[in-house]
């Protein structure tokens, strides 16, 4: 008998009556005063009605113009600006708001920020002001150095209701939805199994690899080519099984994988047929359709809800992903009560005994809460590693001499077999370009933070006095959102080639010299105190898997065009983008909160030479 995930999100319809009630209450109380000075009351109930009506835009009207001119008035008396306002066509910027969605859909991934940026004369911070509220986009590094690090405790990861409800279908009560003190215990329980002594424990990377190569064998012999996409999440998730949830048969590099001409559109990617389907394929369709359904929610501001009104677009896919966790909640928890009933008198595991999953069993009997630190977990060594190397592969198959280049660093260094931890920390060119690929092709694009009280921004621009630029956020619960992979790809921070993939840049002292001064530059894994925890674990799985292929083949092939599933080619229209990348990009990346190329990545490969 599974353990029963209960669910309980915070209400979200619930949340936007109470915005709506809060909208048209004020204007009623103000006709009915109306009424009664006026003596209205006998009146036929179509005058009120009118009343009413004109009440309405009267009292936002005053309202919304004497918040912005109080605002206004601060900012001037502390000698600051307000953050540069986009002017949309329609009322409260609702064409902005529909121009993110569309973009969401169609776009590169964040190709329409630049357009808004573009329009407001290349800035590096602005407000989209949706529906009169302050919504604040930046690709500016020094207001993310403030937002992570210098000035942290002016930022949240939830901003109290509306933040929480965005990402509480996924996360939940998770370490990436939570602040303060309960952000805390997550970061304690966690951070003991990114120690040196795991990470660089190889063993277990060592299993997965040598069927991830098999696997590109068979491919190679036969001519097909394979999504690489679909392989490096399968790779992930076996290792994540291992090293996190204690489960060394996930097996899902054994299951049915996608075949060329054959193969679907999945939310992130793509899927063998449904004839084909496995619980994996279904738990990874429900993981991935959960991410693509949450990812629009920041910029639909306040009323996102509205679009989920009926039924929740996450409620499906919860259903899915609590019951494919729930038997690995069951074994940690079975587990934890038979070692008691062995030993009453026995304490928490050490921390070089048993899995993740186990240390937080120990800690709690909240099988909810153990639900969702494994998803906030599981998301982070799956999707964030798989995309890595993903994009890293398309980068390397596009561009073969340097493909070349790192396979002989590779092969003068390790030829064959494993790679030790000494062994990748020599391999310079690959760190290069892995940490090229983590520049232009972030794993997480953009990410968000709700101001906790009154803001001021410290920002790179410069006023005609050559003095620092500083905005001014007058409230607290303000949207942030923050884009590294707009930021890790401006011309002024990375030279004219900043949209071009050159690892060469990592190995240059002057270019060096630079990111070591300035190193909110370049924050794939974020900064400060959240920075991710098993950026190591992703640095070293990722080296090593890529050391393993590079050993096995000497080049390989695109077959995007040829062989991904229908829809998954960028849109004829890309060839005209201003994006620094879109008018020539042979894949479609996308944002399901992390980054993804729609339709998968199918290359082909060729074996090396055998001597």
């Amino acid at each position: 008998m599974y353990y029963i995930i209960p669910s309980s999100r915070t209400n979200p319809q619930r949340y936007v009556v109470n915005l709506f009630l809060n909208f048209f209450i004020p204007p009623l109380v103000i006709a009915a005063l109306v009424s009664q000075r006026l003596a209205l009351h006998k009146v036929s109930w179509l005058y009120h009605m009118i009343l009413y009506l004109l009440a309405t835009p009267f009292y936002w009207t005053v309202r919304v113009q004497y918040d912005y001119l109080m605002a206004k008035r601060q900012a001037k008396k502390l000698g600051l600006e307000l953050v540069p306002e986009v002017k949309g066509k329609w009322l409260g910027n609702i064409d902005v708001l529909f121009l993110a969605a569309k973009a969401q859909e169609t776009s590169y991934s964040e190709s329409d920020m630049i357009y808004l940026f573009d329009r407001m004369g290349g800035v590096n911070t602005i407000n989209l002001r949706i529906l009169w509220q302050d919504q604040i986009l930046t690709r500016d590094h020094l207001v993310m150095k403030q937002m992570l690090a210098t000035g942290v405790d002016e930022f949240t990861k939830t901003g109290g209701v509306p933040g929480k409800l965005i990402l509480d279908d996924l996360f939940g009560g998770g370490i990436f939805n939570s602040d303060g003190a309960q952000w805390k215990a997550h970061r304690a329980l966690t951070r003991p199994f990114f120690a040196r002594e795991r990470i660089t424990d190889y063993e277990h990377f060592e299993k997965f690899s040598n069927k991830f190569v098999e696997i590109l064998r068979k491919r190679a012999e036969t001519g097909e080519s394979v999504d690489i996409q679909d392989l490096f999440g399968r790779f992930t998730m076996d290792a994540a099984g291992e090293f996190l949830f204690g489960v060394p048969d996930f097996d899902t590099l054994d299951a049915p994988l996608p075949h060329p001409g054959k193969a679907t559109l999945s939310p992130k990617g793509s899927s063998v047929p449904h004839t084909q389907s496995t619980a994996y394929t279904e738990f990874v369709d429900a993981f991935e359709n959960m991410q693509v359904a949450i990812s629009p929610r920041p910029l639909r501001g306040p009323l996102w809800p509205l679009w989920e009104w009926s039924k929740s677009s996450a409620e499906e896919p919860n259903e899915v992903i609590s019951s494919w966790l729930s038997p690995l909640i069951e074994r940690a928890l079975k587990a934890k009560d038979a070692r008691r009933k062995r030993d009453p008198a026995c304490g928490k595991l050490d921390v070089e005994e048993g899995s993740l999953i186990e240390h937080i069993a120990e800690s709690t009997e909240d099988v909810k809460l153990v639900r969702d630190e494994l998803v906030n977990i599981l998301l982070a060594s799956r999707d964030t590693t798989a995309s890595m190397l993903s994009f890293l592969f398309y980068a390397l198959a596009i561009d073969p001499s340097r493909l070349q280049k790192l396979r002989e660093e590779i092969m003068a260094h390790v030829p064959a077999g494993s790679p030790t931890y000494e062994d990748i920390r020599g391999l310079k060119y690959l760190r290069a370009c892995l940490n090229e690929t983590l520049r232009i092709f972030p794993p997480v694009p953009y990410n968000i933070r709700f101001t906790s009280c009154p803001v001021v921004l410290h920002t790179s621009e410069r006023l005609p006095d050559g003095s620092p630029k500083r905005f001014y956020i007058p409230h607290a619960e303000t949207l942030m959102r923050y884009s590294p992979l707009l930021m890790q790809t401006r011309k002024d921070l990375w030279g004219d080639d900043a949209a071009e993939f050159r690892p060469e840049r990592w190995l240059e002292k002057a270019s060096l010299a630079e990111i070591t001064a300035d190193p909110f530059r370049f924050i794939p894994f974020n900064a400060g105190p959240r920075i991710c925890l098993g950026q190591n674990f992703a640095y070293n799985q990722a080296s090593f898997l890529t050391v393993r292929i590079l050993q096995a083949f000497e080049s390989f092939q695109l077959r995007q065009r040829e062989d991904a599933p229908a829809g998954s080619l960028p849109p004829q229209d890309w060839e005209t983008s201003k994006h620094p990348r879109q008018a020539t990009e042979k894949i479609w990346p996308a944002t399901g909160i992390t980054l993804y190329s729609r339709g998968g990545i199918w290359l082909s490969m060729k074996p090396a030479a055998t001597t």
